[in-house]
């Protein structure tokens, strides 16, 4: 154990303590000999702090846990001194996702106490994984250092950027919404027609007033009515994406549009390619080399079950967790392939918006579409930074081009110009 604590400094104190020992005692030379004692002394003095397990109490946690991906996040570092004597002070990194942060503590009087407040860098969205803490107690010299891990990680959540949407119980999403469906059903609210009674047929729905007129009973029939489900279909397919700031649009554009629904209280499904993993940003152009490269290949290999997974949507906090660690993936099914297994899960939704990038041709977002059923409005939202939002009709396919998050606004509102 000791071995371990003594530090590269430390193995070249003693190394050239032993030295000046043997070539002053070799030669003769007092002067040699007197250092080499001093550092051998020296050395002694601080392996003490090896023997001795600093009695710190040292946690940490973060301020809030879920951030906005360029908002402050701050980590709260306590530390306290328990006993009845004064410490020396030491160091304190906690490692923050691939990087970590630092901190000296000064020296603590008796039952002292102190807080202290480091910053977090929230430049990119992702989760982010934080300590566990490691104190570092060293003597003056740093010949000796022991180290000792306090507490457990915890997970920053950096959420996409979001826009505050309207309620979709207006504007565009009701108009999509507004056409009745063809199917007829024996109990429901709309009410259809009339027709003779059958065996089999539920008495509550007699019409009695009808019966009595045409001698013969008569039940009501109805227009089944489709109860208001959205999905959204976000497209990891690095392909699709001229840039990492065109999918980061997209992610926040995919939120803010769950987000809504979720206070809307309406039923959601929000659907993204599974297994996930992270991708170094600045690769975006390899990505997408590498994907055309090998997208054929490993489609084939690769089954289609499970290629897509649901997020949860018990809660905003939950969806917008769960984005937080969404990214771009060599291996994503495209754009076509996302809506076909997409539609699999589409038997009661009534809109599917698929949210992808501005690479995406007009025939394979046609393609697209076509992939769900026929009875679900389908509305592509094309992310391009920069770009002049605008909306066109493509039959019964909506394409949405939006350059600034803000436009999803008018998205939602209808006041986009209609190409």
């Amino acid at each position: 154990m000791f071995l371990r604590v003594v530090t590269f400094r430390g193995w070249g104190w003693a190394v050239a303590a032993i030295l000046c020992l043997i070539v002053g005692a070799s030669q003769g030379w007092i002067e040699l000999i007197g250092l080499g004692v001093a550092g051998v002394v020296t050395f002694g003095f601080a392996s003490l702090y090896a023997l001795f397990r600093h009695a710190h109490e040292v946690s940490f946690h973060l301020a809030h846990e879920r951030v906005v991906v360029g908002d402050e996040a701050q980590l709260i570092v306590s530390v306290r001194n328990p006993t009845s004597h004064s410490f020396m002070g030491l160091d304190v990194f906690v490692p923050v996702g691939d990087s970590q942060v630092e901190t000296q503590v000064g020296r603590l009087r008796k039952s002292a106490h102190e807080d202290i407040s480091l910053p977090i860098p929230t430049e990119h969205r992702g989760m982010v994984q934080v300590g566990p803490a490691r104190v570092v107690r060293q003597d003056p010299l740093g010949l000796v250092s022991r180290e000792v891990v306090h507490g457990e990680s915890r997970t920053l959540f950096i959420h996409p950027r979001t826009i505050g949407l309207m309620s979709m119980s207006t504007g565009f999403v009701r108009d999509l919404e507004g056409n009745p469906t063809k199917d007829l059903t024996d109990s429901d609210l709309s009410f259809h027609a009339l027709r003779e009674y059958v065996p089999g047929d539920d008495r509550r729905n007699i019409h009695w007033k009808s019966t009595a007129k045409t001698g013969q009973f008569m039940v009501r029939q109805f227009e089944q009515t489709r109860r208001s489900h959205l999905m959204i279909a976000l497209d990891t397919d690095p392909a699709a994406y001229a840039g990492d700031e065109d999918f980061e649009l997209a992610v926040s554009t995919a939120a803010s549009l769950g987000v809504r629904a979720i206070r809307d209280t309406r039923d959601l499904s929000v659907l993204v390619s599974a297994d996930a993993r992270p991708q170094p940003t600045g690769r975006l152009s390899a990505l997408r080399e590498a994907a055309r490269e090998l997208a054929s290949r490993r489609r084939a290999e690769r089954p289609a079950v499970n290629r897509v997974r649901g997020l949860s949507t018990v809660s905003k906090d939950r969806l917008l967790d769960e984005l937080s660690g969404v990214h771009l993936q060599e291996e994503s099914p495209n754009i076509v392939e996302l809506s076909r297994l997409a539609s699999v899960q589409a038997a009661d939704v009534s809109i599917a918006f698929v949210v992808t990038g501005p690479t995406v041709e007009s025939k394979t977002l046609h393609s697209a579409s076509i992939a769900f059923p026929a009875g679900v409005e389908v509305v592509i939202v094309s992310c391009a930074p920069e770009a002049s939002p605008q909306t066109r009709r493509m039959g019964r396919l909506t394409v949405a081009t939006i350059g600034r998050l803000d436009d999803v606004q008018q998205l939602l509102g209808k006041r986009m110009t209609l190409a």
